[in-house]
């Protein structure tokens, strides 16, 4: 199962990548193990640049600050489709 982590502090731009990221998942067809990361500690310890940002199978995308598009996240998804 593709695992992903959601990285932010609850603030609202969190809330929105997580709602981007699982209307992108229910539109794909895709089942995923989706964590959200508050934790400032666990954070730093993933090396991120900014947040909110994600992580899939252990890759960092978005970690730009600024909130990816359904269609976006959805490119993600499509383009790491051979780990899927």
């Amino acid at each position: 199962m593709v695992r992903i982590q959601v990285l932010g502090l609850g603030n609202n731009k969190h809330r929105q990548l997580s709602q981007n990221l699982m209307a992108a998942l229910a539109r794909a067809g895709l089942r995923a193990e989706v964590e959200q990361v508050t934790d400032v500690d666990e954070i730093l310890r993933l090396k991120v640049n900014s947040i909110p940002a994600i992580i899939l199978n252990g890759r960092i995308f978005f970690e730009n600050g600024r909130i990816p598009t359904v269609e976006e996240l959805l490119s993600m998804l499509s383009s790491q489709a051979v780990e899927l």
